[in-house]
């Protein structure tokens, strides 16, 4: 399969055999060693490949499995940005156009419970949200939800994730209407909506500690929400970074002016209340994450350092495939600690990762190269191994 779905600018058959042997070597070396008080033993290990190419280059949507189709809806579908929705069947292993949005998206906050994908704002949608449903009788649904308050103005590279049967939860993000990298503005409400009260409405919930907060890495587990590093620009290095990159183009500057955070926090709806956890060891940033067996977190990789594989950097004098960060963690929600995983094939942004329990899926992503208008369309298939 690997052969057939390189392209001209990553070679994916090569990749995999060094992401394969990359990981072998950090199951030799204890992660103890370089970060103080880690776990050394991970639960779990990932045997990677590739699936079929996505049919459009996809980064910034909301992707959920629902009866062994992988629904892909919102965010950028690249080159054109059209409004598109494809479902990637699990057991034949093709895609099919789905019912789109009934909303412009762009970059989109969502998730997904197993019975329906939540599609909340993003860059163009203001205060609409909707959801998703399949049968496979009946076929694709699209219902709207309560739209967000009307103090909602719009925000994306925000959270959101969901308590089956229960909450909806839409946290941080950035204001609509202003580039990542320009904060003007200080943090957003939080807002969580309950699923089990017919003719519920959004409302506020306790703050996010975090404050002012971009792309924070979130999951549930237990009934409670976990939410993990994220991003802030920082005017000066913002600056700094500019000036520098005029000069030299291709030399790293530190997390190109935005700082990039390794602080976590788990919140309780019941008490409505949020409690400090355990810092990552490095700090990490990117949207929804797996949660396993009700216990585990895996936090699937991004951070704004950069990351090469075998291929070509469109624009750049890099003879090599360029990304952000590839590391995988697990956090233990009983231990309050964290393990290393590996590494996954491809670092990419924005993309929405989803599990079986059995099997991780990643689809597009946005890499740190110029094809596609930085998008990808790789489809990242692991198979998840219990350890000991």
């Amino acid at each position: 399969m690997a052969t057939k779905t390189s392209t001209e600018w990553r070679d994916d058959e090569r990749n995999l055999s060094f992401v394969r042997k990359v990981n072998q070597a950090y199951e030799q070396l204890p992660f103890s060693q370089e970060y103080e008080g880690v776990l050394d033993a991970s639960p779990f290990r990932i045997d990677w490949t590739v699936g079929p190419n996505l049919p459009v280059a996809w980064k910034g949507g909301v992707a959920g499995l629902l009866d062994e189709q992988i629904a892909m809806v919102g965010g950028l579908w690249m080159p054109g940005r059209a409004n598109r929705a494809y479902a990637y069947d699990v057991k034949k292993g093709i895609y099919n156009e789905i019912p789109v949005p009934p909303h412009v998206t762009e970059y989109t906050q969502g998730t997904c419970d197993g019975q329906a994908l939540y599609v909340v704002g993003g860059r163009a949608a203001g205060r609409k949200a909707s959801q998703l449903t399949y049968d496979a009788q009946a076929g694709w649904e699209w219902t709207a939800l309560p739209p967000l308050p009307e103090s909602e103005k719009g925000r994306w590279l925000a959270t959101c994730d969901v308590v089956p049967g229960k909450w909806l939860f839409l946290v941080a993000g950035h204001p609509t209407g202003t580039p990542s990298e320009v904060r003007r503005f200080s943090a957003l409400w939080d807002w969580r909506l309950r699923l089990d009260r017919p003719g519920a409405n959004w409302e506020p919930m306790a703050p996010y500690p975090g404050g002012a907060r971009s792309l924070v890495s979130c999951a549930v587990a237990g009934g409670k929400l976990y939410a993990f590093g994220g991003s802030l620009t920082d005017p000066v290095m913002r600056a700094l970074q500019r000036d520098a990159g005029k000069a030299c183009p291709l030399l790293p500057f530190p997390y190109n002016g935005v700082p990039n955070y390794r602080d976590a926090y788990r919140y309780d709806p019941e008490a409505d209340e949020w409690q400090a956890l355990r810092s990552l060891p490095f700090p990490m940033v990117g949207g929804p994450m797996v949660a396993l067996r009700d216990r585990y977190i895996l936090l699937m990789g991004s951070a704004d350092v950069r990351t090469y594989r075998v291929g070509r950097t469109k624009e750049r004098a890099d003879p090599l495939w360029s990304g952000y960060g590839d590391a995988i963690l697990c956090y233990d929600v009983e231990l309050d600690n964290y393990s290393r995983v590996g590494v996954m094939p491809y670092g990419v942004a924005t993309c929405h990762w989803v599990s079986d329990g059995e099997r991780v899926y990643g689809f597009g992503g946005e890499p740190a190269h110029g094809y596609n208008e930085n998008t990808e369309n790789v489809a990242q298939i692991g198979v998840i191994w219990p350890n000991g």
